[in-house]
C-alpha cells in the first residue's frame, strides 16, 4: 500500500505541475519553475563570467522539463504497479515479474505501444493500466502543445524586436527615422498590441526568459531598453 500511495502522490504532483504550466496563464508549476530557473541561473552565470549567452538554453530547458515530467510519471506508475500484488504476468507461462518487467510494462503502457508479452492480471491492475495509458497520451500531447506555443511566442518576440530595430533601434536613433515626435508617438502606439501580447506570453510562459539571442537585432529586451530610453528622453 505504501508503494501505491507514494506513486499516486507523485503522479498527482506531476499532473498538477503539467496542467498549471501548459494549460493555465498563471505561469509555471513548482517543478517547472525549478528546472527553468536552474538553466536561467546557468545562463546568467555565463554572462557574468563574460561569455555570450547560449541560444540553445531555452530549447534545453524545455527538453529537460519534458524528460523530468515523463520520467516522474513513469516512476509514479511503477510504484503503483509494484504496490498491487501479482499485478502483471507474462502472457506465455504466467510466471511472475521482477522490477525490470514492471518498468518495461509501464513504459510501453505510457507510450500506448502495448506489445502483449506482459498483461495485467487483476482488476485493480487493469484499471491502473488504462489510467496510465491515458496519462501517457495526455502528457505527450500537452508537451507538444506547450513546446509549439512557446516557440510561437519566441518567434513573436523576435519579430517585434526586429521591427523596433528597423525603425531606429540601431544605435537608438529612433527620432531620426520620424519627421517629428508626434509620428514617433503614433508609431509606438501602433506596436502597443504586440507589446501587450508579448507581455502576456511572458507571464504565461516564464521559460521564454531562457530563449536569448546573440544577435541584438532580435533581442526584445535590448530593443525595448533602447526604445524606453529614447521615450524617456523625449518626455524630459
Amino acid at each position: 500500500m505504501a508503494y501505491i500511495i507514494s506513486g499516486v502522490i507523485l503522479i498527482l504532483l506531476l499532473m498538477t505541475d503539467i496542467v498549471r504550466t501548459t494549460l493555465t496563464t498563471r505561469g509555471e508549476g513548482l517543478i517547472s519553475a525549478f528546472v527553468s530557473g536552474a538553466f536561467r541561473k546557468v545562463a546568467c552565470s555565463s554572462i557574468r563570467a563574460g561569455h555570450r549567452p547560449s541560444e540553445i538554453i531555452g530549447s534545453i530547458s524545455i527538453s529537460t522539463l519534458a524528460l523530468v515530467w515523463l520520467a516522474g510519471l513513469w516512476a509514479g506508475w511503477v510504484l503503483v504497479f509494484m504496490g498491487i500484488p501479482d499485478a502483471i504476468a507474462h502472457s506465455g507461462d504466467m510466471s511472475g515479474v521482477d522490477l525490470h518487467d514492471v518498468i518495461y510494462f509501464v513504459g510501453f503502457t505510457l507510450s500506448t505501444l502495448g506489445t502483449g508479452d506482459l498483461f495485467p492480471t487483476t482488476r485493480g491492475a487493469q484499471i491502473a493500466t488504462v489510467l496510465s495509458s491515458f496519462s501517457g497520451l495526455l502528457i505527450v500531447t500537452l508537451i507538444v502543445t506547450y513546446a509549439v506555443s512557446v516557440v510561437s511566442a519566441v518567434v513573436a518576440r523576435r519579430v517585434l524586436a526586429y521591427k523596433i530595430y528597423l525603425n531606429g533601434g540601431n544605435e537608438g536613433e529612433f527620432l531620426s527615422e520620424f519627421p517629428d515626435i508626434e509620428n514617433f508617438a503614433a508609431w509606438v502606439a501602433g506596436i502597443k498590441n504586440e507589446l501587450v501580447s508579448c507581455t502576456e506570453q511572458r507571464l504565461a510562459y516564464p521559460v521564454l526568459d531562457n530563449f536569448v539571442s546573440r544577435d541584438e537585432r532580435f533581442s526584445l529586451p535590448v530593443q525595448l531598453a533602447r526604445l524606453g530610453l529614447v521615450t524617456f528622453q523625449g518626455e524630459s
